[in-house]
């Protein structure tokens, strides 16, 4: 059920806002983690840096989706080459997501396959 919730889809208010600097907004946002994957991949280095060094990605990750694991991911990403930057954010979410994929399926399973027995 953990898991679910980490996947879950945000409203405006606790949607993830991308900006290149403070009050220059991408226009870019995320709501979830897949589309926070998708921005991370398109977004202007300079949005990537900006919130690494502000610790911006951990602190949404944790506070809103409750994924402290992922937060900790997020927080040991070097702050090196730009395109390293983006290749390890990427690398850390979508390992996350496919974690958090099967962690859901084999709840499902396992709620599916409960016997009643009478």
């Amino acid at each position: 059920m953990k898991a679910m919730k980490m996947l879950r889809t945000l409203g405006d208010r606790e949607a993830f806002y991308f900006y290149e600097a403070v009050g220059k907004p991408t226009g870019q946002s995320a709501r979830d983690l897949s589309g926070f994957l998708e921005n991370v991949k398109s977004v202007k280095p300079e949005s990537l840096m900006f919130h690494l060094h502000r610790r911006d990605f951990q602190n949404w990750v944790e506070k809103s989706l409750g994924d402290s694991k992922l937060a900790k991911r997020l927080g040991m990403v070097a702050s090196s080459k730009s395109e390293d930057v983006r290749m390890n954010i990427c690398e850390a979410v979508e390992n996350r997501i496919k974690e958090l994929k099967e962690s859901s399926a084999e709840i499902l399973v396992e709620e599916s396959s409960v016997v009643v027995q009478c």
